[in-house]
C-alpha cells in the first residue's frame, strides 16, 4: 500500500499531473484497501476521489479551503497513508462527509440561526 501511495504522491508533485495516471493509481489503491482492510468507508472515499477526477479532470473536494484541488488530494493521500492515526481518522471522516454532501450538525445550526 505504501508503494502505491508513494507513486501517487510522486505523480502529484509533477507540474500538471497526469489525471489518467492518478486515477489508475487510485483504483489500484482502492483495490488494495478493499482486499486487505475492513475499511469500506475508506474504499468508498478513494472511489469518490477518482470518480471526481474522471468527471471534472481535477479533484474538486476542497477540504482545505485555502488550497486547490491538487493540494487537497495530496492531503487526502497523506491521511490515507496513516489512516489508523486517531486524528487522521477524524479528518478522513470530515472529508468523507464533504464528499457525500453531509453538513456537520454545528454548521447546520449556524446556518439556521442566520
Amino acid at each position: 500500500m505504501k508503494q502505491i501511495i508513494d507513486k501517487i504522491k510522486a505523480e502529484l508533485k509533477k507540474d500538471g499531473f497526469n489525471a489518467a495516471a492518478v486515477i489508475e493509481l487510485l483504483k489500484e489503491l482502492r483495490e488494495n484497501f478493499k482486499s486487505n482492510l475492513k475499511e469500506p468507508g475508506l474504499v468508498r472515499m478513494i472511489r469518490l476521489a477518482y470518480e471526481d477526477i474522471e468527471a471534472n479532470d481535477s479533484y474538486t473536494f476542497l477540504y482545505l479551503e485555502e488550497d486547490g484541488g491538487k493540494e487537497n488530494l495530496e492531503y487526502l493521500i497523506d491521511l490515507l497513508g496513516d489512516y489508523n492515526n486517531k486524528y487522521n481518522r477524524e479528518e478522513l471522516q470530515d472529508i468523507r462527509n464533504l464528499m457525500e454532501g453531509i453538513v456537520p450538525e454545528e454548521e447546520e445550526e449556524q446556518t439556521e440561526e442566520e
